[in-house]
């Protein structure tokens, strides 16, 4: 079996879906499934048809596209591709769409054979707008961009951990105001801000660092995937505050929970049952210190959650992810 995935981005491109194209090829081919990727190339719509005419060249069984993208951008060619040649597409992130984003989701809705969500959340809100695609839709959940390694004994470190894409909309400040309430509180916590900025972020970037002057923070911007692997299997508490809750759409917070690190987020309208217990729940930066203080100083409470993240992490390996894909690949090829 030969698949094509079709990516706007693609490592070292920094961007959490090409991240995951990656990490699902590489666990294909582990599985026997040969893949090929399209993503360098110039996405307007007036090079769908090269774009058309390169992929055909691969003469693969199917091809799944990945969507949306930051190499992508705003172009409608991916749209335009799945509705000139049947295309697996999965769709990230969906009830996060601004209006006009959404809007453009609903041409891969006609000819796709299979539409493929990553959170049973996702999924109820795409239904609402586009039921007719419940017969040929599925979810699939993404898995941690972080190799796990074997961390068993490595927590050495007493930071407190931040770690993902540095932008926008991801409780960032929040962060920083926990900061601010260790240091006016003197207490000898540390937060560590581990991440990568997005293209044209600078100026976010900039202004975070600078507004953190005076702050108990440590930037660490940039590492490498290893380096972020060591990271994590040294870390003893993280603190991930998302404007929206934790999800299962959040892949950062599920490189930590993959370490068995306790980590204190937040809760919201997408956040599952199934993730109480696995981590800590706060509510503001306030809730946040009161969770990180018994997690350092209650030691059967920090071995449960971390036993709990560890549980609840093994669903999402990329083998499970990668064994899921290929069903589905397999039931598709037999339909025709």
């Amino acid at each position: 079996m030969k698949i094509t995935f079709v990516t706007g981005s693609y490592p070292p491109d920094v961007c959490g879906v090409g991240g995951y194209t990656s990490r699902l090829a590489e666990a294909l081919g582990r599985q026997g499934v040969r893949t090929e990727v399209v993503h360098d190339e110039d996405w307007r719509v007036t090079n769908v048809g090269r774009i058309q005419r390169r992929i055909r060249s691969l003469r693969s069984d199917l091809v799944h596209i990945q969507y949306p993208t930051i190499g992508f951008g705003t172009h409608l060619s991916p749209q335009l591709l799945s509705v000139l040649m049947p295309c697996i597409v999965t769709l990230h992130e969906i009830s996060q769409t601004h209006i006009l984003r959404r809007l453009s989701l609903y041409p891969f809705t006609l000819r796709s054979p299979h539409v493929i969500i990553t959170t049973d959340y996702d999924r109820d809100y795409a239904l609402a707008w586009a039921p007719w695609i419940r017969g040929r839709s599925s979810v699939i959940p993404v898995g941690s961009n972080i190799a796990v390694r074997d961390s068993a004994g490595k927590a050495t470190s007493d930071d407190i951990v931040y770690f993902g894409l540095i932008r926008p909309d991801r409780g960032i400040e929040d962060v920083l105001a926990l900061a601010a309430l260790i240091r006016d509180r003197g207490l000898p916590y540390v937060l560590r801000m581990a991440g990568k900025p997005l293209p044209n972020s600078g100026e976010y970037l900039a202004s975070l660092q600078a507004g953190s002057k005076g702050l108990p923070v440590i930037w660490d911007i940039g590492r490498s995937d290893d380096g972020v692997a060591e990271l994590l299997a040294g870390t003893r508490i993280a603190y991930m505050p998302f404007p929206d809750g934790a999800s299962e759409r959040r892949t950062s917070l599920f490189a930590l929970l993959a370490y068995g690190v306790p980590t204190v987020t937040t809760k919201g309208a997408a956040t599952p049952e199934a993730m109480e217990g696995a981590v800590a729940f706060s509510r503001h930066p306030q809730d946040a210190l009161a969770a990180i203080s018994r997690i350092l100083s209650d030691r059967e409470y920090c071995e449960g959650l971390s036993a709990g993240a560890l549980a609840y992490s093994r669903c999402f390996t990329w083998e499970t992810i990668a064994i899921q894909h290929r069903q589905l690949y397999e039931q598709l090829l037999m339909s025709r």
